[in-house]
């Protein structure tokens, strides 16, 4: 007979192995959705030309997955908190591959955009099963690690996007390469799938007693829509302050009846402990500020080097993928340094991202031409180290103020308020960099310097907010 210590040191194992392999499910399927984004943007042109696709359709087809994703996130992160997120893991991506399917085979741009759709749904209700995931099953060093890891396949995806985008448009056929390209994350997506089934680890408990708020769900959902729809649509300046103003009304009804219904004994879906917390608020106006003044500045300089510099979408992209390799290598340990040191890790990061910012405008505009690449290419690097001592022990130290029993919608919101700052400053900071040079279409460098002047501004809010939390801590 085996003594018990060898049993309990087995046990051990195999459950130190169930948690590893999670993890690398989690982080397959983090790679796969952010790959899907990563890789659309360079072939609109094909499509465009493919299907004859008008300006509002572009529009929509570029759109529409962001615009779902964030619609599904809050949602799916409570119904994951009440019925268990293994099921809604696997729901989310076989919906997900079968968009894939969808849209590849397309004949008209409408089914892209309604494929894009079904898309954003599938991956919004992933991603918030994946940090429900990391937060439910793992705490302190073990869940800064599990982020670590998810935040790299972030990195890995951005990389790999633009690239593997690039050489498929490259090589194959006009009408074919665009095909492919929506097919790009679908083998991914079905391999991620096979894994969970057969790796994934049930939950560990049932969380039957839990009620859902299904009317706060919805204002919710029809709040965030109202919000979302003037930035990723043309429908004109009376529908936009029209749409704003309904979803301002909305969320005060929302916030009514999410009172009402936590007095009637129920669970709420903004849960006042969360509102309450600190700690939980300030994490999550750090990560808002920083989430869109990063994007904001990826797409401002990826139309200057494309527009304003003529390098194709691959060179330009090759000239930015330092960002990406190092924000994957740094956020495999960072979150050891952040460990130890806490929010100066992030605020010290954040205060590099400026210094970046400052450099980006100072190349192009104090630069002689030939000097702005190896310029760039240094600036990327230093941008990528920035992101990956930010985003993932951002994520963790936020996430530790969730509630019990709350994860799912502590990460949906967490991620949803990412989502409206990207969408919001990507149409103002384009908007205004564009609407420079519609005044003056050789002033690249004044429509790169105000365009990354409002992502400054983003970053000090950002970095304002990481301080505050900072002192918080410390007291």
């Amino acid at each position: 007979m085996r003594p018990i210590s060898a049993l309990q040191a087995e046990a051990r194992a195999d459950a130190a192995l169930g948690s590893r392999r999670d993890v690398y499910v989690c982080a397959a399927a983090g790679f796969t959705t952010l790959l899907d984004s990563a890789v659309l943007s360079i072939g609109v042109p094909a499509i465009r030309s493919s299907l004859d696709a008008g300006t509002s359709e572009v529009q929509w087809i570029l759109a529409s997955y962001s615009l779902a994703f964030g619609l599904a996130l809050v949602p799916a992160g409570r119904l994951g908190d009440v019925i268990g997120r293994r099921r809604l893991f696997l729901t989310g991506l076989s919906l997900f591959s079968v968009m894939g399917l969808v849209g590849a085979f397309a004949g008209e741009p409408w089914m892209i955009v309604a494929a894009r759709l079904g898309q954003g749904i599938g991956a919004g209700t992933v991603s918030s099963q994946v940090l429900g995931i990391i937060t439910d099953r793992y705490s302190g060093r073990e869940r800064a690690k599990a982020l670590g890891v998810y935040s790299t396949a972030g990195g890995l995806a951005g990389l790999c996007g633009p690239l593997l985008g690039g050489v498929v448009l490259g090589v194959a056929a006009p009408d074919l390469g665009w095909r492919l390209l929506l097919l790009l994350n679908v083998p991914f997506a079905v391999a991620t799938l096979i894994a969970a089934v057969f790796v994934l680890r049930k939950d560990q408990a049932r969380r039957s007693g839990a009620s859902i708020d299904i009317l706060g769900l919805l204002a919710l959902g029809v709040a965030t829509l109202l919000l979302l729809l003037p930035m990723v649509s043309s429908f004109g300046a009376a529908f936009s302050v029209a749409s704003v103003l309904g979803s301002a009304a909305v969320l005060v009804a929302f916030w009514f009846w999410e009172k009402r219904f936590a007095a009637g004994g129920g669970t709420p879906v903004l849960l006042p402990a969360l509102v309450r917390s600190r700690g939980y608020t300030l994490g999550t106006m750090v990560a808002t500020f920083w989430f869109g003044a990063i994007l904001a500045l990826q797409a401002v300089l990826s139309l200057y080097l494309i527009e304003g510099l003529g390098y194709p979408a691959l060179q330009a992209a090759l000239i930015m993928v330092g960002s990406s390799i190092l924000m994957a290598v740094t956020s495999a340990f960072g979150w050891r340094v952040v460990l130890a040191l806490g929010r100066t890790a992030v605020i010290g990061a954040v205060v590099l991202e400026l210094f970046v910012v400052a450099g980006y405008v100072g190349t192009i505009n104090f630069l002689p031409r030939e000097h702005t690449v190896p310029a760039f290419v240094v600036l990327a690097i230093l941008s990528g180290i920035a992101s990956g001592f930010v985003d993932a022990p951002n994520r963790g130290m936020t996430l530790e103020y969730a509630p019990a029993g709350a994860n799912g919608v502590a990460a949906g919101f967490l991620q949803l308020s990412q989502r409206l700052s990207a969408t919001i400053s990507l149409a103002a900071v384009s908007g205004i960099y564009l609407g420079v040079l519609a005044a003056d279409g050789a002033n690249f460098g004044g429509a790169v310097a105000l365009g990354l002047g409002v992502c400054a501004l983003m970053l000090l809010c950002s970095l304002a907010c990481a301080v505050a939390d900072g002192r918080r801590r410390r007291s």
